[in-house]
This record gives C-alpha cells, structure tokens and sequence, in this order.
C-alpha cells in the first residue's frame, strides 16, 4: 500500500487505486510508484477533492476482479469494453493509447495482424490488456491462439522478442519506445499496422462511487486537459 493522502483525509474517506506491474512510462516503481498514469491520478483525485491511496496488484490481469469483489475502488489506465462496463463505470476519458506492433524482423509494411497470425508468426502480449476487437476475434480460433504467448512483465516480453524467441511484441507504442530508448533495445522497430487506438478511462467502482462523485472525476478531467497533456510530454521526453 503507498499512502498518498494528507491528514486533511484523516476523516474522510479513501479511495484505494489498483496498480499493476511495472509498465513504463506509465506506471514504475522507486520503490513508490510514479510515472503518467500515477501523477495523471494523483492530479485528477486531488482536484475533485477525493483522498486516494494506492495498492499494488500481483498483475494488471488481477484488477478487474479486485476491483468487481469490492477489494479496489479505482483502476486507471482503462481501455472501454461492454464487459466492463458491466461491473464499473467508466469516466470521461484522460488520454489516448495505441497499441502497435515491434519486432526485430524485417516484415512487409502492408501485412496486417491477421495476415501476420495467418502466415505463423507469434506474438507476445499483456494478459491483463485490452487490444481491441481484431485481437480479440483473432483470440478466438485455436490455432492463432496457440501463438499468443500472454505474459505479465513487459520487460520479460521485449527481451523474448529482442532474442527472438518471439516474432512480435503487440505493447502500447509509448511504452514500446520507452524500451527501446531507455534499456538500449535498438534492435526493435515498429510495424506501420495500428492494433488499436482507443480512449483510456479510470474505471470506478460501483459499490464506492455515486453520480456526484463521477461528475466531480469528469470536471477535474476536463479542467486538467492541459496539466495532463504536460505530464504525459514530461515522460516522453524523459523516454527520448
């Protein structure tokens, strides 16, 4: 647990935040965590006037069942599915993430991810990440899914693609060129095909959040457009 209220909290309650593994730049750890999706939470609970502490997750995968059993209240980094919308609501969204594909093979520029499963490529991805309905669909038949290797560690995925255990590392772009420019893995470039862009969402607890509470959330989203925009360019640079 990492405490990030002050004792204007003291008699109020605490929302608590499930974070994952580490995911640069988004999430890291030293030992607290930082990176965007920490400070972009610490901003938007503060100005909505709602005490936050943070609780680290065995893995990104764990969250929504943390978080459906009542155990979490909030999780960031949130990709909207009909599914999830089931068991959280949703916020405005903050940023925006595309998921992309690296490898350290050379591949035609035109190939798309079903043409790439089809030809008997494999693939490495977060168990705990949504991709998008192609990935999904793709998911679905036996023989594609066999070549899906789903592991919890990003740094455990790029270095099997980079040894090349694996052909291909499907990982949001910001978080694949952390990589690549801050732990030397120059030998991955990124294929032109988009897997997936789409908006990022907090997602929030239906057993701790009312409709004020979700419309405060959303105002400090929309007033904070700016300051989060600066603190995703701050790590950004940071990763260059």
């Amino acid at each position: 647990m990492f405490t990030t209220h002050s004792q204007a909290c003291a008699n109020r309650p605490v929302y608590k935040v499930g974070i994952g593994s580490q995911w640069p730049p988004f999430v890291m750890y030293n030992p607290t965590p930082y990176g965007i999706d920490i400070e972009v939470t610490k901003s938007v609970f503060a100005n909505a006037n709602l005490c936050i502490e943070f609780i680290q997750l065995p893995s990104s995968a764990r969250g929504i069942t943390e978080l459906e059993k009542g155990l979490i209240d909030i999780l960031p980094s949130a990709s909207f599915s009909v599914e999830r919308a089931k068991v959280a609501y949703f916020s405005a969204p903050y940023r925006r993430e595309r998921m992309r594909l690296f490898s350290n093979r050379e591949i035609g520029p035109n190939s798309s991810l079903i043409e790439l499963f089809s030809s008997g490529h494999t693939f490495t991805s977060n168990p705990g990440a949504y991709y998008g309905e192609e990935l999904k669909q793709i998911k679905k038949i036996e023989w594609y899914d066999k070549r899906l290797f789903e592991i919890s560690s990003l740094e455990r995925r790029v270095e099997m693609v980079a040894k090349g255990r694996v052909d291909f590392l499907i990982e949001d772009e910001d978080a694949g060129y952390y990589y690549i420019n801050q732990l030397g893995y120059h030998s991955l470039v990124l294929h032109p095909y988009v897997v997936n862009d789409n908006a990022i969402h907090f997602m929030l607890g239906r057993h701790a959040f009312n409709r004020s509470e979700i419309d405060r959330i959303n105002t400090a989203i929309k007033s904070l457009s700016e300051t989060i925009s600066d603190i995703s360019k701050k790590y950004r640079k940071d990763s260059e």
